[in-house]
C-alpha cells in the first residue's frame, strides 16, 4: 500500500476515535459528576487520556511514512513500533494514577455516596460506544497492516472492559455496598 494511502486512513481513524473520545470523556464525566459516581469520574479520565494516546498514534503514523534518508537509510518504519509502545507506558502510568486515586477514596475514611442511574448509563454507552470503536480501529488497522492501529483498537477494547467493571461497580453500590464504586476505579 502507498505510504501516504496508509497514512491518510491512519490519521482519518484516528481523528474520528479522538472527536468520539472527547464527546465520550465529556458525557462520563458530566454523568459521574451528577451521579455522584468516582468510578464513572475516572472512567472520563480515562477517556480524556485517550486522545493524549491517539495523538501519539497519528504522529507515530506521520513519523513511519517518511522516506529513507541518510540518517535512517532504511526509513521510518519503525515509528510506528515506538508510537505503540509510548501508548503503553501512557496506559500504565494513567492505570496506576486512576487506581491511586480509588485507593484514596476506599481507605481515606470519606462517606461513600451512592452512585445514581445516570452513571449506568453511562457506563453501558461507553461499553457499547467502545467496543464499536475497537471494530473501526481494528479493520482499518489490518488493512493498512499498521501496529499502531491495532494497539489502539486494543486499547479502546480494554476501555470497552474497564467500564464493565465501572458498570459492576456503580450497580454493586447501588445495590448496597458503596465501596465498589471506588472500588471499581481501582
Amino acid at each position: 500500500m502507498d505510504p501516504k494511502q496508509h497514512e491518510r486512513i491512519a490519521v482519518n481513524v484516528s481523528t474520528v476515535t479522538i472527536a468520539i473520545n472527547l464527546a465520550l470523556a465529556g458525557f462520563k464525566f458530566l454523568a459521574g459528576f451528577l451521579a455522584h459516581s468516582g468510578a464513572m469520574v475516572s472512567d472520563a479520565v480515562h477517556s480524556a487520556s485517550d486522545v493524549l494516546a491517539t495523538c501519539i498514534v497519528i504522529l507515530g503514523v506521520k513519523l513511519a511514512g517518511r522516506e529513507a534518508d541518510q540518517s535512517h537509510p532504511y526509513g521510518h518504519e519503525r515509528m510506528e513500533c515506538i508510537a505503540a509502545l509510548i501508548l503503553g507506558v501512557i496506559l500504565a502510568a494513567t492505570g496506576l494514577g486512576i487506581g491511586w486515586s480509588g485507593i484514596q477514596k476506599i481507605t481515606g475514611g470519606e462517606g461513600l455516596a451512592i452512585p445514581g442511574a445516570l452513571a449506568l448509563v453511562a457506563a453501558v454507552v461507553s461499553i457499547v460506544v467502545k467496543e464499536v470503536m475497537f471494530w473501526y480501529t481494528w479493520l482499518a488497522a489490518k488493512k493498512i497492516d499498521s501496529s499502531a492501529l491495532k494497539a489502539e483498537a486494543w486499547h479502546h477494547r480494554s476501555d470497552a472492559l474497564s467500564s464493565v467493571g465501572s458498570f459492576a461497580g456503580i450497580l454493586g453500590a447501588r445495590l448496597g455496598f458503596p465501596v465498589l464504586d471506588p472500588a471499581a476505579s481501582v
